[in-house]
């Protein structure tokens, strides 16, 4: 009986540790890509001004070369 109770236990923390690495790996994977979301956004971002700009300069007139 005393087998089976400790079997029982073991298998318990084991499952517990197991969801709890999960749990840590999705963390991990959520933050990664919360990251790379944020890096693009800004270079999408920066892009838009640059490319905002030089439509400004297209409408000046100064983008053009004779």
């Amino acid at each position: 009986m005393a087998f089976k109770r400790d079997c029982s236990l073991l298998l318990r923390t084991r499952v517990q540790l197991v969801v709890f690495c999960t749990i840590i790996e999705a963390q991990v994977v959520f933050e990664m890509l919360l990251a790379l979301i944020t890096g693009q956004l800004v270079i999408v971002g920066q892009l838009g001004k640059e490319v905002h700009l030089w439509s400004i300069g297209l409408l000046l007139g100064s983008g053009r070369q004779r």
